[in-house]
């Protein structure tokens, strides 16, 4: 079920009855409170007031609201919650770069400061792990697709299905993350990270958990891994390298263009992902 909250205001039971005429499936759970805290969506109807870093979406009080909210519902929050319940299969689209968007950063930081929130009310953040905004849309000035891409340090690893694991699924569910379950059998960093160096760290350091977040504007992916494995430093690592250097911006840039026209016509991104790895595995030297 898709959580969504409304920061109270005058118009926000209004727009809240409104969403819960249309969601005729039951796909929605929409709560009006004072304060938002761990939901998939946060909508303000308050312009003057609305802040950014905590309201995904703000509709305009001093406006007629019944056809702002009938378009939410359409293009947003309908098709959200149709796939999170998994009624409507995600079809991958082509590889498509766009010019960096700087308000994916901000949307990353929502997602990852209601993580943190909803992960310390359930027990399971002790206050020691991280959470990284990682992948293209982290670097200003490089182009990427427009998926924005967390990683998720714990320790140690919860088991899927085990007491801690359906804990954290749960909060991860609040935020609107299912599992995901690979397009293939061998889809690459689903359950398990590439070795990069088999020396570095044992195998089961290179086990992991992954999460899709099937909201149709901003879809997010989280990586979730253990504190101190070898990916869990590399991703940040290579983040951080590529902020820092402009030739290799462009380097990456230019073989992920040249990746996304191979691979335009594929099923999937299995393909267009290991093509990445490569370059990875290539400029490892540099990123570390």
């Amino acid at each position: 079920m898709l959580r969504v909250e409304l920061a109270s205001g005058s118009c926000a039971e209004d727009v809240a009855g409104r969403l819960r005429e249309h969601d005729s499936n039951g796909l929605l759970a929409v709560t009006v409170v004072d304060r938002p805290g761990v939901a998939a969506l946060v909508i303000d109807t308050n312009r003057k007031s609305a802040d950014e870093r905590v309201a995904d979406i703000v509709l305009d009080a001093d406006a007629e609201l019944a056809g702002q909210v009938d378009r939410l519902w359409s293009q947003r929050l309908g098709p959200f919650a149709a796939r999170l319940a998994g009624t409507t299969p995600v079809k991958p689209e082509p590889a498509v770069l766009r010019d960096h968007d700087p308000g994916l950063l901000v949307a990353a930081r929502r997602l990852l400061d209601r993580l943190r929130t909803g992960l310390r009310r359930a027990g399971l953040d002790d206050g020691q792990w991280t959470y990284d905004h990682i992948g293209s849309t982290s670097v200003p000035e490089l182009r990427a697709k427009r998926f924005i891409d967390l990683q998720l340090g714990v320790a140690p690893l919860p088991e899927e299905g085990s007491a801690t694991g359906s804990a954290m699924d749960e909060v991860l569910a609040a935020v609107g993350y299912s599992p995901a379950r690979g397009a293939r059998p061998d889809s690459p960093g689903v359950h398990r990270d590439g070795i990069l160096d088999p020396d570095l760290a044992p195998a089961d350091a290179y086990r992991k958990r992954l999460f899709f977040r099937p909201d149709p504007p901003q879809p997010s992916i989280l990586h979730v891994r253990q504190l101190g494995c070898p990916w869990w430093s590399y991703t940040v690592a290579f983040r951080d390298w590529l902020r820092a250097d402009p030739a290799g911006r462009r380097a990456y840039e230019q073989m992920k263009q040249q990746a996304a026209q191979a691979h335009a016509h594929d099923a999937d991104y299995d393909d267009y992902t290991r093509a990445k790895a490569s370059f990875f595995r290539q400029v490892q030297r540099h990123y570390e």
